[in-house]
């Protein structure tokens, strides 16, 4: 007591502890040998029984005390203090005798302090404790949670309010005193640490709003990122029974897991509509600079929120190698149990967010980051056939590349028993959550885009009708009501937009995911190049007939994450690409669009979309992002141009529903990559070359795209006359108001769909039009051959009787330009083909044998419009007046042909005299070569029975051929001598 009085008491006199010693006659020191006797003795101290008593000693001891002091935060005073001496006894000269002596007591004690610390935690009962306080859990999540203090407006949990003790642990000492917890109780630390992990949850679903707005949320991520920098702490996490509940549903799996309400947190409109409510509501009514304020605030904090969720999984993952398959075995679950969000229709209800599926795709990107060099040195360390062996991803009936479920079946049952290194495991997983999480949150964005469309052309149709509710107030009141209620509509999805695009167009997630897909390009492409050496050197083209089997039997999603996720930054943030992903991607494209590797046209008209899109004008790419490094890529130079015919070809059949309408979308494209190369004279011979490699093909090609142009022309003047037809009836007020309601009603539905319709194929037909310009004045043979210079001159003639004769008056609309209807570009390009094509007999003669559209009188007239207005130049204008009379020559020719006496056996069917005639193989039916290949073009069947017919099964009939060439050199003779006798 002695020495208590003289420090004032502020030493504490454990009286009984020095009774019972007395009794047992040892020494009444404080030693080594009792510290646990001494500690249990100080913390069996209470203040309340101790404050009933009467002994003078123990009301001094009393009053030494700090007041309210909880166990916990004795403890860890004396922590401090240990500490304290600690530091205190490095700076004093001590033998190195002493200093080992003061190690040695030093860790004992500390050893004895912290579990006591931890068992307090568990149980803060087990010694007397203040009312005033929370003990246990509740003491220790405040001191947690104070890592990261309140933002402004934010108000701190009430568990870590006033009387705060001296001896509490501040923000500096909580990692130290965590990092001795672990050391010394390292076996019992899952026990101490759960339950104030599960006090942490019951605490954050307490907060009104849980999500990325304010800074509550900092606190809690701050203290879990606090928890994993202890090694122990995080190697134990994935162990809690709290780690994720057992059973958990896909919906639940982010508010039943441990970190899953930290992970969920995002901006995306159907989880967190306060955000946008509040960052992007009305945004037609505000400033362009202040949404773009908006957004990068926001992607500021998430990428905090993403980079410390990086920090926490990361941290788990490297504390051991149990807690690796744990976090992963985590992600794999989540895959597995989200699997219906792959489907085309997901009941959003029924699965996890899309926020937490986005997150945890970046935390697996970035887990992958260190394997992506720009050398891709560890691209070898992929496995292609992990999935014969993965118990993490499951692929059972998604779509292979190249592969029918049987073939996949059969090889998928062999399963191939290895264990598989860490960066395979994170590629594939890396795949499965682009695939589940980033492209079908695109996809639904795409939805409310196309939602937002529609309502935009409601709204503009109710606002025009205004006028048929005047003077009906029932009616104005209801049509006004729908008017209101679209413009809100409109408004809510307008602002889910920027929500949406705030997260989706976040620089630092598309560069990661941009970089991740470039390796996976790389990746594929090495795996289909016959040497396995992509990149260093570049595959060489063209690929082997067959694929190989480990490239066939992949998921089709793995082509389809590449393109989905290009195809949208390539509409909404082209610039998002470097060169080097210009130059990976369009190695990936021209690669993959090769014949025999991927089944589905869709994705492979992706690819065609992707670089058709680099190529509009974007901010400081006056031709498109895409344009310099598609222009001189190595492999764009020889192989894009004969890529892409393959691939107009191709699409004619699709397989879907809409096939043919799709396939008009897909050349759309083409034919915008092929205009925007043609200047470039690599290109313009990789085009002429591919029609010298494969002419069938390119007649094919050409056969297309005359039917293309034809139909998009057809279509366009229809619907322009139609146009024209009904705005003049409109135009007369009076006699359109009699007309009855229901026929109003449908001439104004017959508007709306050639209004919509219009567009589209006028600017198609003027497109295809200049492109049979461009091909005309470079390559003449394949234009000119029998199979397609009738069908071409027909086309063009008729356009010309459309554009200059009687019917052109029809055309005339009261928006031109709104129609994509440019008569005067129309009218040059179709001169300028004629002209091309001017020194051909066949097409002079084609032209001749044009009776349906062709006459003198038409040229002439068609010869003045361009003079007159200036849509050629004089010296062009004389050459369309030559080329007219060229045609008129021929057809004088062409009508003394037609006097002949042909025999029967020389003439195919109704056709003009054979050339080249062959036997059909089945049919037997006798034809000329170039008839029945222009009806193979089309459909590889025998017009005669439908019977499958190739050209080169078709047998020449080599005797009748000689006899129609010596007729027709004997009447060729004939005529001669009669001409001649003629001239004299």
């Amino acid at each position: 007591s002695t020495i208590a009085q003289q420090s004032d008491w502020r030493l504490c006199w454990l009286k009984d502890l020095a009774d019972e010693l007395r009794e047992e006659g040892a020494p009444v020191l404080t030693s080594t040998g009792i510290l646990d006797r001494l500690l249990i003795s100080r913390l069996s101290l209470d203040p309340k029984i101790m404050a009933r008593s009467d002994d003078p000693d123990i009301i001094n001891v009393l009053a030494g005390m700090v007041q309210d002091e909880t166990v916990f935060e004795y403890l860890t005073g004396c922590w401090k203090r240990l500490h304290a001496a600690n530091r205190e006894v490095s700076r004093l000269n001590f033998t190195s005798s002493e200093k080992e002596r003061w190690r040695i007591t030093s860790d004992k004690t500390r050893n004895l302090l912290l579990s006591y610390c931890g068992m307090t935690l568990e149980d803060p009962s087990m010694f007397p404790q203040p009312d005033t306080k929370p003990t246990g859990p509740a003491e220790f999540l405040p001191i947690l949670l104070a890592l990261t203090p309140s933002g402004p407006g934010t108000t701190p949990s009430d568990h870590s309010s006033a009387h705060i003790s001296h001896n509490a642990l501040g923000p500096s000492d909580l990692l130290p005193f965590l990092n001795d917890m672990a050391l010394v109780a390292e076996q019992a630390i899952s026990e101490i640490i759960t339950p104030t992990l599960s006090l942490f949850f019951q605490e954050w679903f307490k907060l009104p709003r849980p999500d990325i707005l304010g800074d509550e949320w900092r606190r809690y991520l701050g203290a879990v990122v606090t928890l994993v920098l202890v090694k122990p702490i995080a190697a134990c996490l994935p162990s809690l029974s709290i780690w994720m509940a057992s059973g958990v549903t896909p919906e639940k799996v982010e508010w039943q897991s441990l970190l899953g309400p930290l992970t969920r947190l995002s901006v995306y409109p159907r989880e967190f509509p306060q955000i946008w409510k509040l960052n992007f509501s009305n945004p037609t009514n505000r400033k362009r600079a202040d949404i773009d304020a908006n957004k990068s605030n926001l992607r500021h904090t998430l990428n905090s929120l993403q980079n410390s969720l990086f920090t926490i999984y990361n941290s788990i993952i490297r504390a051991s190698p149990a807690a690796r398959e744990e976090v992963l075995h985590f992600f794999g679950l989540v895959a597995r149990l989200n699997q219906k969000r792959a489907g085309m229709q997901v009941d959003y209800r029924n699965v996890s967010s899309d926020g937490f599926m986005t997150n945890l795709h970046y935390v697996l990107l970035k887990l992958f980051e260190p394997a992506m060099d720009v050398r891709y040195s560890k691209i070898d360390k992929v496995d292609p056939e992990y999935l014969r062996s993965s118990k993490l991803v499951e692929i059972g009936d998604e779509t292979k590349i190249r592969a029918s479920k049987e073939e996949a079946d059969e090889y998928y049952s062999i399963s191939v028993e290895k264990s598989s290194n860490f960066i395979t495991e994170v590629f594939y997983l890396c795949n499965v959550f682009q695939h589940l999480g980033i492209v079908k949150t695109i996809a639904q964005r795409g939805k409310a885009e196309r939602n937002m469309i529609d309502i935009e052309k409601q709204l503009k149709q109710s606002e025009a009708s205004r006028a048929e509710w005047t003077g009906n107030p029932a009616l104005e009141a209801q049509g006004e009501a729908a008017i209101a209620k679209l413009k809100a509509d409109l408004a809510i999805l307008h602002a889910s937009l920027h929500a949406y695009d705030t997260q989706l167009l976040d620089p630092v997630f598309y560069r990661l995911n941009l970089t991740f897909l470039g390796f996976m390009m790389t990746w594929l492409v090495r795996l289909v190049d016959p040497h396995r050496h992509h990149p260093s050197p570049t595959i060489t083209l063209p690929l082997s007939s067959e694929a190989p089997q480990q490239f066939r039997m992949l998921p089709e999603y793995f082509f389809d994450n590449v393109v989905e996720y290009c195809d949208f930054l390539s509409r909404y943030d082209p610039n998002a690409f470097d060169s080097s992903d210009k130059d990976t991607f369009i190695t990936f494209a021209i690669t993959f669009l090769s014949p025999g590797y991927v089944n589905n046209p869709f994705l492979k008209a992706k690819l065609v979309s992707v670089l058709a899109h680099g190529l509009y004008p974007v901010g400081y790419w006056r031709k498109g992002p895409m344009f310099d490094r598609l222009s001189y890529h190595p492999l764009s130079t020889q192989y894009l141009m004969p890529t892409l015919i393959r691939f107009f070809i191709d699409v004619e059949m699709t397989g879907g529903h809409t096939q043919f309408w799709d396939k008009f979308n897909f050349r759309r494209d083409i034919s915008r990559i092929v205009k925007s190369m043609w200047e470039n004279p690599l290109h313009r011979e990789a085009f002429v070359q591919s029609r010298k490699d494969d002419f069938d093909q390119f007649i094919k090609f050409i056969n297309m795209l005359m039917s293309d142009t034809t139909f998009h022309l057809e279509e366009s003047l229809t619907n322009l006359a139609k146009i024209n037809h009904i705005e003049s009836l409109k135009a007369n007020a009076a006699e359109w108001d009699d007309r009855p309601e229901t026929e109003r009603s449908d001439l104004a539905q017959q508007l709306r769909q050639a209004e919509s319709s219009a567009p589209f194929h006028t600017q198609m037909g003027l497109d295809h039009v200049k492109l049979i310009r461009d091909f005309t004045a470079t390559t003449k043979e394949p234009f000119v051959t029998a199979e397609i210079v009738d069908r071409l001159a027909a086309t063009l003639d008729e356009n010309v009787v459309m554009l200059v004769g009687p019917k052109m008056q029809d055309l005339r609309v009261a928006d031109p330009d709104r129609f994509s209807f440019k008569p005067k570009e129309l009218l040059a390009a179709i001169a300028q083909i004629y002209l091309n094509l001017a020194g051909e007999a066949d097409f002079i003669r084609a032209v001749a044998n044009d009776g349906r559209s062709y006459s003198k009188e038409l040229f002439e007239r068609f010869a003045r419009i361009l003079k007159n207005r200036a849509i050629m130049t004089d010296a062009e204008v004389a050459e369309v007046i030559s080329f007219t009379q060229k045609v008129e020559d021929m057809r004088a020719t062409v009508m003394m042909e037609d006097e002949r006496d042909i025999p029967d056996e020389f003439l195919g069917g109704s056709l003009p005299l054979m050339k080249d005639p062959v036997i059909l193989p089945v049919s037997r039916v006798v034809i000329d070569r170039s008839t029945i290949r222009t009806v193979l073009l089309s459909k590889e069947l025998d017009p005669f029975n439908n019977m499958p017919l190739k050209l080169e099964d078709c047998i020449p009939d080599t005797e009748l051929k000689a006899k129609i060439d010596a007729w027709s050199a004997d009447t060729a003779v004939k005529r001669s001598d009669v001409m001649e006798v003629d001239d004299l």
